[in-house]
């Protein structure tokens, strides 16, 4: 005979596939407990079937019990008093299936998916639930564990029904366990996965009212899906990131947001679904994937779209509506023309195809694009949403811009309708690097390749597609025309607007209200109806910004493109020319750093209208204020031109490239025009700031070369104030090579040219020129004397008007290289001390960071080495403010490294102390200046005090030289740089 046991549903035992009949029916769950336990002791038996009957009776039910089961079960009695079914007896049990649940068929599966010993009466027997629910607990785990590995399985292959079957696996998961968020979550998101965004939203639904009233809770399964729980509020939208192999362009969280919406209508109640986004947004992609959804359920869709050509023709899409709807609107009595028509009559005619019926049947209309709609086609829907008769669902897709005269023209807020607005919004970096890895898998991406392609794009899904249109076998198609999706928009526009945006789209960056109305030559208010005008079309933004003007700027970079792509070379060069002619109006003669911005935008215009010479002269006075504020070679900037610098990090590749760019230009003139006055100035001029900017980069040979030039250059053409500009850079880089013999002799030819030719300013500078030079010669009776008379150069030009605080605190850090050169370290960190205080106080952070090195120098000096880290850690934070390069050697760090490495070594901290080493002795090499130098000699003297503790390791590395070598070079040196020299005690 053949045997089988069901344990799983309805128990059973089968005898050659017929189920036996038992006398009664807690014999045949003795059966099959004996089957599933193998053993089991009477008094257990007794315990579990007939705990309700004193142990003679339990005992004799057994007994009739057994009596059957012998007879058709091989059972013994063994001597301790268990029941013994025999080891050898094979039966095919339904539990065994279980573990191999992943090569079953789907018929064999459903029948394993019952609770164990399914019977409701046997759910009352006292004492049996001890053994049931363990089991019933047991094999549930048993399947649910199977049926996942099952699932995993499927969805690691490659078979084409493996989500399918994933699917099933999980629809009997969430049977098996019905409050498992995680379960019905990855349910939620295979269904999204196959595009069953409807069977999605059911099962979100549903899990969460069930949730809410058998716990009182409510469920969200937003951290395991793209799909959120309804809200009333109205969200801000992102494109979801939740789970890495969605796509961002599928926008399924916005999705199924919406469709949860719909979906929960309740009955009677009219809905009204908003789109808001900018072209190429993705809203029709988005309403496509909206109706079709709707559709498999059973709803009703009718869908217009308005379009920017028909916004003059009354009515237009809404006959294209009636159309669509198999409509033809009677003709009223007396109507000649369309437009005779009544609003509420053609109203009615809509109402009637798109309302709920009497029967539920769902319909929704869908409205796309209603910035263009036309007036008499607004009549209508306000007309469509007043009417409460019925209720009626509406989709309505737009710009941003739409939304608050959509709001008050249909009065929304105070109508019937249940309200949800989406605003779908552009990718973010990361979403765009993955749409990248999607639409062109092949392709290497890099984040450097993946940043391009967003900066190009804005995170526009339209304008991304495009970017990435690629050739079947998946290679990017670099020859495809790239479309622009504003390009028809601004053809359809009349002239005047028109221009009027191409005149914001030949200004480099945003342009203002004022500036605009000068190019056009008209009012500030027309300047305004203009924008007012277009403001629908999504194409401006406007900002204020302070002293009566509005900023205007374009909402994606590819509108200003395609305003240029489109525009006549003769409306070009006309326009740049105009702002050109306005611009040269408004600058002054003598330029400031605050002009820096009206001299890069005459640049810009100048470069693009094609006028070379004018361009070059334009970039080289954008060249000299910023350098003014970058690089400290022109000292004269007042504190109100100060404040208009922000530091960025970009400043010193700016002046390179910048540089680079003039330079190119200028032999190209030379090459086609010739040397002709104008163009030697602009050459003069050059040659100054480049050799400027090479004693900044520490090339100092190559400096003395272009400023020697320089010099003789401007003393060519005899004006005055460049030839004090040259001597100015001659004189920094004397004091760079701490050479006081040139110094002096370039600083008192300073003097004496400025005080002839009566520039005041450079006069003060070139008088504390002289003080420097006659501390490094060592000549300390005269230095108080010029540091005093440039101060008070400086002092009566304050009177005046400008603050020239940088100047005086120049002259008050010097005052302490003098008294550190006399040996007066208290009065000379006094004095670094004043220059950080003064400069702090007034948010003037120029050379502060080399105040503060001395000052930490001094307390060094003094042993107050706890005081001089604290001074080196300002430094730090001074030089992250101007963002300046610590290893660059400026702004102190020359000094500071060579202190840091003894600091560090004071605190045993020897790896750090080493790189500190390291990096000054690579400044000194490079640049061979003797304060630098002198430092770092120092430093290395004041390390053979701890040589006892001093690993071996850090000595060979960083002391390759004896003490008496060390002292030897430092008094060197000492006759360079005067205030350097070895601590005695």
């Amino acid at each position: 005979m053949k045997f089988k046991a069901r344990f799983l549903g309805t128990p059973e035992l089968f005898i050659d596939g017929t189920p036996h009949i038992f006398p009664f029916k807690k014999a045949q769950i003795l059966a099959l407990m004996l089957i599933e336990e193998k053993t089991l002791s009477k008094d257990k038996i007794c315990e579990y079937l007939w705990a309700d009957k004193t142990m003679e009776k339990a005992r004799r039910n057994l007994s009739n019990a057994l009596s059957h089961i012998k007879k058709i079960l091989p059972v013994n009695l063994s001597s301790g008093g268990s029941v013994v079914l025999d080891a050898k007896f094979k039966i095919e049990r339904d539990i065994d299936l279980l573990p191999r649940i992943d090569s079953l068929g789907w018929p064999e599966i459903s029948g394993l998916c019952s609770p164990f010993f399914d019977i409701a009466e046997i759910d009352d027997w006292a004492s049996f639930s001890d053994w049931l629910l363990p089991k019933r607990q047991h094999y549930h785990n048993m399947l649910v564990r199977n049926l996942k590995k099952r699932a995993q399985a499927q969805l690691a292959g490659f078979a084409e029904s493996r989500f399918d079957d994933a699917i099933l696996c999980y629809e009997k998961l969430t049977e098996c366990e019905p409050y498992d968020e995680k379960i019905h979550g990855e349910l939620v998101r295979l269904y999204i996965k196959t595009n069953q965004k409807i069977k999605a939203v059911d099962m979100a639904r549903s899990f969460s009212a069930r949730i809410e009233s058998d716990f009182g809770i409510e469920a969200n399964l937003s951290d395991i899906s793209t799909l959120m729980r309804r809200k009333k509020e109205t969200p801000n939208i992102r494109a979801s990131a939740h789970n890495s192999e969605e796509s961002p362009l599928a926008r399924n969280d916005e999705i199924l947001r919406m469709l949860d919406f719909f979906s929960g209508a309740v009955p009677g109640r009219s809905l009204c679904g908003l789109v808001w986004g900018e072209q190429g947004i993705g809203k029709t992609v988005f309403v496509n994937e909206i109706i079709s959804c709707l559709t498999e359920r059973g709803w009703e869709c009718f869908s217009v779209d308005c379009w920017q050509e028909e916004k003059s023709y009354p009515l237009a899409p809404v006959m294209r509506l009636l159309k669509s709807l198999h409509i033809s609107p009677a003709q009223q009595e007396n109507i000649k023309s369309l437009s005779e028509l009544s609003y509420s009559y053609i109203a009615d005619l809509i109402y009637q195809r798109t309302a709920e019926t009497a029967e539920g049947v769902h319909r929704l209309l869908v409205i796309e694009n209603i910035q263009w709609m036309d007036d008499a086609s607004w009549n209508i829907i306000e007309s469509l949403m007043c009417d409460n008769s019925a209720p009626r669902h509406m989709l309505v897709t737009g710009f941003e811009e739409i939304r608050s005269a959509f709001m008050l023209r249909t009065a929304l807020a105070d109508e019937p309708f249940e309200k949800f607005e989406i605003t779908l919004r552009r990718f973010n970096l990361e979403e765009t690097g993955r749409i990248c890895h999607e639409m062109a898998p092949d392709e290497e991406w890099s984040n450097e390749r993946i940043h391009d392609v967003y900066m190009q794009t804005e995170g526009n899904p339209f304008f991304i597609k495009e970017l990435l249109k690629y050739k079947l076998d998946g290679i990017i198609d670099g020859a495809a025309p790239y479309k622009n999706a504003y390009l028809s928009m601004i053809e359809l526009l009349d002239e005047n607007e028109r221009l009027f945006l191409e005149a914001i789209a030949v200004c480099p960056e945003c342009a203002s209200m004022k500036e605009i109305s000068r190019v056009l030559e008209i009012s500030p208010l027309q300047v305004s109806k203009f924008f007012n005008n277009l403001r629908l079309h999504g194409f401006l933004r406007e900002q204020e910004s302070g002293e009566g003007d509005v900023l205007y700027y374009f909402t994606h970079t590819k509108i200003r493109e395609a305003l240029l792509d489109g525009m006549s070379v003769s409306r070009k060069v006309a326009l740049h020319a105009k702002n050109m002619e306005i611009l040269e109006a408004l600058t002054p003669p003598v330029l400031q750093y605050r002009h820096k911005k009206i001299c890069s935008r005459l640049y810009y215009h100048c470069h693009e209208a094609k006028l070379t010479e004018r361009e070059l002269f334009w970039r080289i006075r954008e060249l000299e204020l910023h350098f003014m504020a970058v690089h400290e070679v022109f000292p004269t900037l007042v504190d109100q031109d100060l404040m208009h610098y922000i530091p960025t990090a970009e400043d010193v590749n700016y002046t390179q490239k910048a540089l680079a760019d003039a330079w190119e230009i200028m032999n190209r003139l030379f090459r086609t025009e010739g040397g002709s006055p104008g163009l030697l100035r602009m050459e003069r001029d050059l040659y100054i700031l480049k050799g400027g900017y090479l004693w900044w980069s520490g090339r100092y040979d190559d400096a003395d070369y272009m400023l020697r030039g320089a010099v003789r250059k401007a003393m060519a053409i005899g004006e005055p104030e460049p030839v004090i500009k040259a001597g100015v850079q001659m004189c920094y880089l004397a004091i760079q090579r701490d050479d006081a013999k040139r110094l002096s002799f370039c600083a008192e030819k300073l003097y004496k040219y400025a005080k002839k030719a009566g520039y005041r300013h450079w006069e003060g500078i070139a008088l504390r020129f002289i003080a420097i030079a006659r501390i490094l010669a060592g000549r300390h009776d005269e230095v108080e004397k010029y540091l005093l008379m440039s101060t008070l150069v400086f002092e009566k030009l304050e009177e005046k008007g400008q603050n020239y605080t940088v100047c005086l605190i120049a002259a008050e850090h010097f005052r302490g290289d003098w008294k550190l050169a006399q040996g007066k370290i208290e009065e000379a960190l006094s004095f670094y001390e004043n220059c950080v205080n003064i400069g702090e106080s007034v948010a003037l952070f120029r050379a502060l960071g080399l105040s503060l090195a001395k000052a930490a120098f001094c307390l060094m000096l003094l042993g107050r080495y706890k005081e001089a880290e604290v001074y080196l850690q300002r430094m730090g934070k001074i030089c992250n403010i101007m963002h300046t390069d610590w290893e660059d050697g400026l702004q102190g760090g020359g000094i500071a490294f060579s202190l840091m490495g003894l600091i560090n070594s004071l605190k045993k901290d020897w790896y750090h102390a080493g790189i500190c080493f390291t990096v000054a002795k690579r400044l000194v090499s490079e640049t061979r200046r003797p304060i630098w130098q002198a430092t770092l000699y120092w430093a290395k003297l004041e390390l053979f005090k701890m040589r006892g503790d001093m690993p071996r390791e850090f000595a060979e590395s960083v002391l390759k030289h004896s003490q008496e070598w060390y002292e030897e070079q430092l008094e060197l040196l000492r006759h360079k740089v005067g205030w350097i020299k070895r601590d005695e005690r």
